[in-house]
């Protein structure tokens, strides 16, 4: 096949640079900028490592070093928020949780992948020689298998899976390992690990919702799109695909977020995107420090955001901090907001969150509770309002509720005292501060820093890549010897069969008895 010369050049470069380094090549179609945060995390620790890195990616780094090779899948973007089938995430926020199950899949992982295969950057990767070698393959696969056409083009390196998404509820049909509805709750539902029975039967309708839709709608959608485009007679059916994976990497720890049963293989480096904070920007730093009591960053992140809310809870908002002058406020707002400010205000379409959640005058962080986010404030120490919206927002910020290191304030029915209420309280109540202090020591006492962990796992299985002793064997028992169901029907049968000895015995001396009484 003809290879670009653009391609040869990138490759030609990576590979004089770190001659010692492995081939990695980086799958990460998922469009959005938090996973790109997470997983740029990732990628940066294998290059200062010396590995050479071809990343697919919906975002792409400009001025990286010569081991570091981006190819833009530009076309995911456009298609699932530009395109006749564009997403509102504002619209799924209103969503009930069964709806929101179904519009994840059909609405935004089945219109990622079409976006993924009519990228040219896809096709730019699919022009490489068939017997260009690569040492491992790391995969975002938070939104399912639509890049590992790939895998199988290339031979099938070890599968490394990756993802910003927390542990998802299809984890274990991708490395097997078990689910327990009864106490792990689904990741859009504000419930805990205690969950009472009409809470464990709405848990497990939902998960089984999850799981139906996935397996028997999605999954055929998107292993169809596959075929289509990679054209492969020998393409295993898509999931299968991912079920190839050596090793899996989840954000999550298990000092901060709802314990659950993991096989070996599943490791949690929940924070890896953490990084030691750099000075402010000199009109952030004073800002900060000219507040009386200290400062408030916002930030509802980078999927929904601040600037597509509606006018009304614009000004709601400005009202509520207007109302708490001791405070001066940091808000994350992409746009002009067009509002007049108070004084204890500033806006700014970008703000270096790390570096300001270790500042020691920021007293309080409203968030959206993005995983990510809650991370880094549970790092740093700083107690949360949160203002929940899609998907695992919500168990996020409920985990914090519980912990006692967070406010919630519902969006939709937000008032201007409520919001201005649940700041106050977080700021004022020292019981916040000490127990986020409590659960900042129980996360960085850790033997390794999560990056650290995270590149020495993948490079294990480059050491390794044959290694299959931390594989679970669930997914090759399947689930009636998995569960015991085969076991539990013998069981059963025992006393059923007993029952029918018995009274087939005893109709037996029946009859004996009355021939004997006839005779």
């Amino acid at each position: 096949m003809r290879i670009s010369w653009f391609s040869l050049v990138g490759f030609l470069l990576s590979l004089g640079v770190t001659v010692n380094g492995a081939n990695i090549l980086c799958l990460m179609g998922v469009a959005s900028p938090s996973h790109h945060i997470w997983n740029r995390a990732i990628m940066d620790g294998l290059a200062r490592a010396g590995h050479n890195l071809t990343i697919l990616s919906a975002d792409v780094e400009k001025n990286q070093p010569n081991n570091v090779h981006y190819v833009h899948l530009e076309e995911i973007y456009p298609t699932l928020y530009s395109g006749p089938d564009s997403i509102d995430l504002m619209e799924m926020a209103n969503e009930n949780v069964f709806k929101s199950v179904v519009s994840f899949y059909r609405d935004f992982v089945v219109h990622e992948c079409a976006g993924t295969l009519k990228s040219k950057g896809l096709q730019q990767v699919m022009d490489y020689p068939d017997d260009f070698r690569f040492d491992l393959v790391l995969h975002d696969f938070t939104c399912g298998p639509c890049l590992l056409g790939l895998l199988h083009k290339f031979n099938y390196p070890p599968l490394v899976s990756v993802t910003a998404f927390n542990n998802p509820p299809y984890s274990t049909e991708v490395i097997g390992g078990h689910k327990f509805y009864s106490y792990v709750p689904f990741y859009s539902l504000s419930y805990g690990t205690d969950m009472n029975f009409f809470q464990r039967v709405h848990n497990t309708l939902l998960c089984l919702t999850d799981v139906v839709y996935r397996n028997y709608v999605s999954n055929p959608r998107i292993d169809a799109m596959m075929r289509e485009y990679f054209r492969y007679d020998d393409l295993p059916y898509a999931p299968e695909l991912s079920q190839r994976t050596k090793l899996m990497l989840v954000n999550a720890h298990y000092s901060i977020d709802f314990p659950e049963a993991a096989p070996p293989n599943l490791i949690p480096v929940g924070g890896l995107q953490i990084r030691e904070p750099a000075p402010l920007p000199a009109d952030l730093e004073q800002f900060v420090n000219a507040s009386r009591k200290g400062a408030v960053l916002f930030s509802l992140g980078t999927n929904v955001r601040s600037d597509q809310l509606d006018s009304g809870r614009q000004r709601m908002i400005v009202e509520a901090l207007r109302q708490l002058p001791d405070y001066h406020f940091l808000w994350k707002f992409e746009t002009e907001l067009g509002i007049p400010l108070p004084k204890n205000v500033i806006v700014r379409p970008w703000m270096p969150q790390n570096d300001l959640l270790a500042h020691p005058k920021l007293k309080a962080f409203i968030t959206h509770a993005g995983l990510l986010s809650t991370h880094e404030a549970t790092w740093y120490g700083v107690p949360i309002v949160g203002i929940p919206f899609i998907a695992d927002q919500h168990r996020n910020l409920e985990r914090c509720v519980r912990s006692g290191i967070a406010k919630r304030v519902a969006f939709q029915t937000m008032t201007t005292e409520e919001l201005r209420d649940a700041i106050r309280d977080v700021l004022e109540d020292p019981q916040y501060r000490t127990n986020m202090a409590a659960q900042s020591a129980l996360f960085r006492d850790q033997p390794e820093k999560p990056l650290a962990r995270a590149v020495w796992w993948i490079e294990w299985v480059l050491r390794h890549p044959d290694a299959t002793q931390l594989q679970s064997p669930v997914l090759k028992l399947g689930f009636v010897r998995t569960y015991l169901l085969d076991v539990a029907l013998f069981f059963a049968a025992i006393p059923v069969l007993l029952v029918f000895l018995v009274k087939r015995w005893l109709r037996k001396s029946r009859s004996v008895s009355e021939g004997k009484k006839r005779n």
